[in-house]
């Protein structure tokens, strides 16, 4: 096995004849563990080496419950007043820590770091570091999902999961591993165990800024210590502000404050709206002895900051940032079932994805992420609404909730400072507020799990942070319209909540992906026979598989009324175009809505989070199905949107231009196009209010055209923004 390797310095006491000498290090365990697991109780172990980060499911490794993780650790020398600590950033879902076979540390929950000091249990030489991994299932049993208890929202009960929320195999490919990065860091006797920036902004008009910085340290020093705070504007790397202070270190673990200085400072701005400016903010702790002159580091850490301001006026259907309306234009995002398989790469990657499809704030659904994505959110400058992952029903036991309310606790530590999280979230959809589970579970109580949502929230609120706190995402914000029931032309009249967290429609992924799903079924292993082919029209057994892959057939078929066609091509185009048509109607008529009852939009689902056929626009490889371009032009920043087409009574064609930007576009000029035979109808001039409808009537005497465009220019020609219509399918929409 690889073993790690930590050089250490000379053996020193303070105070002493020897000079006291540490390092401040950190050292990556990621890499190739041994990894132990028994499919049953009576089965014998199996070993193998497996890759940490992952999650055992991703390297096919069909496994429930206990695992056992180990790996070597090489320490050259021990220095007494060095201290030694293991930082695991997520493991699924409990794990016990052992170094040299004592155990150190015992761990809940899916998502949260832990830091565990193992000064005291290793030896020079050769140390062996065990970790034990439990990440169970629900005991299968009558109404097992509305009484679950793991804590990991859509990673353990979800319609995207493979073998889908309401069956028997919902709780396939465990999720469990160390799934986050593993680190060896190195201290002096100070340590720093928290670091929480709460920046404000004390005057909006002038940029007038300030903000309060706490450190809390552990430490078996007593003495004098410094503690240096650097803040630096990480646009154009210039120091901002520092601050050093000496205090007594006289207990075991001790905060240190500061107020930052108030300044105009360069304020964070969503993507869309300027640039999101960050802020590094390094604080350093230094031992004093002056017995040896010393002054020496001990520990150090840096975050990153950003100046914003977060509002929602629910009563005026308004979200803020910085003091200014600004609407919303989001998704939802799960990226993996398995988080262990996103690196860096893969979160940016998305994240460029969504700002190509003019998305500026992502829901994290029901689930926390890796901690890279938040990173990259707050640089790329996209806002953020963080769910705690409860997704529907949990055992409504006080120790229960007990838990919850810790869990909640760490995950608004874990997050605090990242600039781009404007709300907090404690349930989706919790039972007491969902109705529709009284058709589902034998068991329903109309007041099931209200206390854990109280409980929950009350510690969201605690944070105390100026985020936006929401009790939970209710089921009137998730209107379905055109999918669970209705159709989506109720988007445009129907009373909705001000916030919209989830609307969308079901589309298959790409045909290749479908005939990959599909090669799993009997009658088409047989038919294969190494042919690219599916038969056709489907059977039971090729339903039930795509069912296993999340496909809901009574939606596609009887409510959204999608034609399953000759093949599996047609069934893949007319349900894609379904979905399309479903976006575009839907987020133009929300749109509409701004600054009068709605306030934000956030489209369900943004990628498959494994191979799957679910609402997102972009399957698990990223590839984008025809939903993506829709959604991307109906979420241009500029966009103009019909809202009555000419008639005999209303010889008009009445547009809305719809400006989520702070520009005013003076002298700008609207073009009516039919783009059958590529004429220019109609050409006037208008000035477009900023962030806000400019409404406009164009008379069309006639309105025979196939298909059209509305083209928006600036005064020297540059297309500020196109959308495409057809007319027929219009028609009927707009009836």
């Amino acid at each position: 096995m690889k073993a790690a390797i930590l050089t250490v310095s000379l053996i020193f006491c303070l105070g002493c004849c020897l000079p006291p000498v540490w390092q401040t290090s950190e050292q990556s365990l990621n890499g190739a563990w041994h990894f132990e697991y028994s499919m049953s109780p009576s089965s014998p172990f199996i070993t193998t080496k497996i890759p940490v980060p992952s999650n055992w499911s991703s390297l096919g490794i069909d496994h429930h419950g206990v695992a056992f993780y180990n790996r070597e650790l090489l320490v050259d020398t021990i220095n007494l007043h060095e201290r030694l600590w293991l930082v695991f950033d997520a493991i699924d879902y409990s794990a016990d820590l052992s170094v040299n076979g004592k155990l150190l540390a015992q761990h809940n929950g899916y998502f949260s770091p832990f830091k565990t000091e193992i000064t005291q249990a290793v030896i020079p030489g050769v140390n062996q570091i065990d970790v034990k991994v439990t990440s169970p299932i629900e005991e299968n049993g009558e109404d097992w999902s509305l009484n679950k208890t793991l804590i990991k929202g859509v990673l353990s009960h979800h319609d995207t999961r493979p073998g889908s929320a309401w069956s028997s195999a919902g709780q396939d490919r465990n999720s469990g591993g160390i799934w986050g990065n593993v680190n060896l860091v190195s201290t002096g006797p100070v340590a720093i165990s928290s670091f929480k920036v709460t920046p404000s902004i004390i005057d909006l008009k002038k940029r007038h800024t300030g903000g309060s910085a706490t450190v809390e340290l552990d430490s078996y020093f007593r003495g004098q210590i410094r503690v240096d705070f650097h803040l630096m504007n990480m646009a154009n790397n210039t120091l901002d502000s520092k601050h050093s202070t000496v205090v007594n270190m006289t207990q075991d673990r001790q905060e240190i404050q500061w107020t930052l200085p108030e300044k105009p400072r360069e304020l964070w701005w969503p993507w869309d709206w300027g640039h999101p400016t960050i802020y590094s903010l390094k604080v350093t702790v230094a031992v004093i002895d002056e017995l040896f002159g010393l002054d020496k580091v001990s520990d150090f850490k840096k975050v990153e900051i950003g100046f914003r301001q977060f509002e929602f006026d629910e009563k005026n259907a308004t979200f803020y940032v910085n003091g200014e309306a600004y609407f919303i234009r989001g998704t939802n995002y799960i990226a993996s079932q398995w988080l262990g398989e996103m690196a860096v790469e893969d979160y940016e990657n998305d994240i460029l994805l969504m700002q190509e499809a003019n998305i500026n704030s992502v829901r994290v659904h029901a689930h926390v992420a890796g901690k890279a994505f938040y990173q990259l959110a707050d640089r790329h400058g996209l806002i953020i609404w963080q769910d705690f992952p409860l997704q529907w029903g949990y055992l409504d036991e006080p120790y229960f909730t007990k838990e919850a309310v810790r869990q909640t606790k760490v995950m608004t530590d874990m997050l605090y400072n990242h600039a781009s999280i404007a709300f907090w979230c404690g349930h989706n959809e919790p039972p007491w507020d969902a109705a529709w589970m009284a058709h589902q579970y034998k068991n329903y109580q109309a007041n099931h799990n209200k206390t854990l949502t109280e409980a929950v929230y009350r510690q969201l609120l605690k944070t105390q942070d100026a985020r936006i706190v929401r009790k939970a995402s209710f089921t009137r914000e998730h209107p379905w319209f055109g999918w669970y029931w209705g159709r989506y032309q109720f988007y445009r009249t129907k009373p909705l909540a001000p916030i919209v967290s989830e609307f969308g429609a079901q589309a298959l992924p790409s045909v290749s992906l479908m005939r990959k799903i599909l090669a799993k079924s009997t009658k088409n292993m047989t038919a294969l026979n190494g042919a690219d082919f599916i038969s056709w029209p489907l059977t039971f057994e090729d339903i039930n598989l795509l069912k296993y892959h999340n496909y809901q057939p009574e939606q596609t078929l009887n409510i959204a009324k999608v034609s399953m066609g000759n093949s599996l091509q047609e069934f893949v185009q007319h349900s894609q175009a379904y979905q399309a048509r479903s976006i575009k109607y839907a987020s133009e008529s929300l749109r509409l809505r701004r600054k009068k009852d709605i306030a934000a939009i956030y489209q369900f689902m943004f990628v498959d989070s494994w191979p799957s056929i679910t609402w997102s626009v972009l399957d698990y490889k990223r590839r984008p199905k025809k939903g993506f371009d829709t959604l991307k032009q109906a979420y241009q920043i500029l966009l103009p949107v019909v809202e009555a087409l000419p008639n005999n009574h209303h010889p008009l064609l009445v547009v809305a231009l719809v400006n989520d930007s702070r520009i005013r576009y003076h002298n700008a000029s609207l073009w009516l196009v039919d783009e059958t035979s590529d004429t220019v109808l109609i050409q006037v001039n208008v000035d477009i209010k900023p962030n806000d409808l400019t409404r406009i009537n164009l008379p069309v005497s006639r309105f025979n055209m196939e298909n059209f465009s509305l083209i928006v220019k600036d005064p020297s020609g540059k297309v500020l923004s196109i959308n495409e219509y057809n007319t027929k399918q219009l028609e009927q929409e707009l009836i």
